[in-house]
C-alpha cells in the first residue's frame, strides 16, 4: 500500500503541532528512536503501540519490550529514554493524554 502525498502531509502536519519538550513528543522521540524488531514480538508496531494506549500504566514495560526486541540498546534509544524522565508514569501519560487533547487534529 502506497501512503498517498496528501496523508503525508497530515501526519507531518499533526508532528508540527506537537511541543518539542511536550511528553508526546518525547514518547514520538523514542518510537524514532527504537528499533523494533516485530517479528521477535509476534505483532507488528501497529499492534505493540495499541497496547499501549489500551495499558498506559504498561508504559515502563512496553518501553522495555520495543528495546528489547532486537536483542540490542542502542544509544539513540538510551538517549531517548532518558529524555523521557520517566519518574511517575501516571504522571507522565496523564500529561500526554492533556497535550493530545490541546493539539486539534480534526483540523490536521
Amino acid at each position: 500500500m502506497t501512503l498517498s502525498k496528501s496523508v503525508l502531509a497530515q501526519y507531518m502536519a499533526a508532528l508540527l503541532a506537537i511541543p518539542p519538550e511536550s511528553n508526546l513528543a518525547k514518547l514520538l522521540k523514542f518510537c524514532l528512536a527504537a528499533k523494533l524488531d516485530d517479528q521477535r514480538l509476534g505483532k507488528d508496531a501497529l499492534e505493540v503501540c495499541q497496547m499501549l494506549m489500551e495499558n498506559p500504566a504498561d508504559l515502563p514495560y512496553w518501553i522495555q519490550d520495543i528495546m528489547g526486541s532486537d536483542r540490542e540498546y542502542s544509544p539513540e534509544e538510551l538517549a531517548a529514554f532518558g529524555e523521557m524522565k520517566l519518574n511517575n508514569t501516571e504522571e507522565f501519560m496523564q500529561t500526554l493524554w492533556q497535550e493530545l487533547e490541546k493539539i486539534n487534529l480534526k483540523e490536521i
